[in-house]
């Protein structure tokens, strides 16, 4: 078999079907095996379709053996640009280019099927500068991070504006199973400030003074559980010279109780500046001062949604890893990712797992 997938982890690909992308329905069975590498032709009871077991994922289409796009995937989030993963893996630069594109909107398409419920009590967000072409066109790095898990929650690639601020804020309200009990921490970037209340409040309806006239403007109402912090940086030219915080919304005392939590000694945004230093050694896109950069907004975007994926469930945290009650020969620590520490998984994927599975499918632990 070319995947070790079992049948039940397969749903139907037709989108005609009353169990399309249905997980668990226990409706597709096994047709017959075909072509050299023995793949499965999947069959589904519900509406008669039958489909190979690569549909819905990036192995889909491509004429190249699944183990060179592993190989793709692997060499270019460790830093290759597209070129250098085309020598390294025997293929053209055009064909990275693609597979880039169709494991980035796999990978989205996953994190957003995957990632929700996230039982998170403080997110940290942050932007990393980028440009796309001959920075001509602007492509932030606009990053949530779970400073705990260090899981990143929510990315977005564009223009620094308030628009992409708030699909971002927005974004990861929605994957929190608890979205009134937060603690955010952002830098000095004032859209923060202006659409906190906005995208995480409880607005209510003030009443309007006597019978005439129009009613007030919505007010937002801040719940207890719920704290904006600022961690604002002034320079002098390219220096820091002065760190200050300031919290926006929320109580002295909610956000105390977080620092607690979370083993601080006071308010910093130091878990996502770490990844976006992770971000820039993954993605060749992000590499300072180097001729890597991205010409097509898409690849840049794809390659970003592809580095996400595999930083969250395929590359162990040293921060991390726990002591084993037992130790295993030299081994005294089990290495995590960081979907392993918000709990979404209970092991490390490796590239094919997390490709192979196809849209729509459960998790598999």
């Amino acid at each position: 078999m070319l995947f070790s997938l079992p049948l039940n982890s397969f749903v139907c690909q037709t989108s005609h079907c009353p169990d399309f992308h249905q997980p668990g329905r226990q409706n597709i069975h096994l047709r017959k095996f075909y072509g050299p590498e023995k793949r499965r032709l999947l069959r589904c009871r519900t509406c008669g379709a039958e489909f190979s077991e690569t549909k819905g994922t990036p192995y889909w289409g491509s004429k190249l053996p699944p183990e060179q796009v592993d190989r793709v995937v692997d060499h270019i989030t460790h830093g290759n640009c597209f070129s250098s993963t085309a020598a390294l893996t025997g293929c053209h630069r055009t064909t990275v280019a693609r597979i880039v594109c169709r494991a980035g909107v796999h990978l989205q398409q996953f994190h957003d099927q995957h990632a929700r419920d996230l039982k998170v009590t403080s997110m940290q967000a942050d932007e990393r500068h980028g440009f796309v072409g001959e920075k001509a066109e602007q492509a932030w790095d606009f990053t949530v991070v779970d400073p705990k898990s260090k899981f990143v929650i929510e990315g977005q690639v564009g223009a620094r504006t308030a628009e992409l601020t708030k699909v971002l804020l927005v974004n990861a309200r929605e994957r929190l199973a608890n979205p009134q009990r937060l603690v955010l921490f952002t830098d000095g970037y004032l859209p923060y400030q202006t659409l906190f209340l906005d995208v995480f409040g409880t607005s209510w309806q003030p009443p309007r003074k006597g019978k005439r006239g129009r009613f007030p403007r919505k007010a937002y109402r801040i719940p207890r559980g719920l704290a904006h912090v600022r961690i604002i940086k002034e320079y002098s030219g390219k220096q820091v010279v002065r760190v200050r915080t300031e919290i926006a919304a929320g109580t002295q005392k909610r956000v105390k109780l977080e620092l607690e939590a979370l083993g601080y000694m006071k308010s910093n945004t130091s878990a996502v500046e770490r990844q976006n230093g992770t971000a820039r050694r993954m993605n060749p896109h992000l590499v300072r001062k180097s001729l890597a950069f991205a010409r097509l907004p898409i690849h840049r975007r794809t390659l970003a949604q592809v580095v996400q994926g595999v930083y969250n469930w395929c590359r162990p945290q040293r921060g991390l890893r726990q002591p084993l009650a037992k130790p295993v020969g030299r081994q005294k620590y089990a290495q995590r990712t960081p979907a392993m520490a918000i709990g979404l998984t209970e092991r490390c994927w490796s590239i094919r797992d997390l490709l192979s599975l196809p849209c729509g499918a459960a998790c598999r632990e």
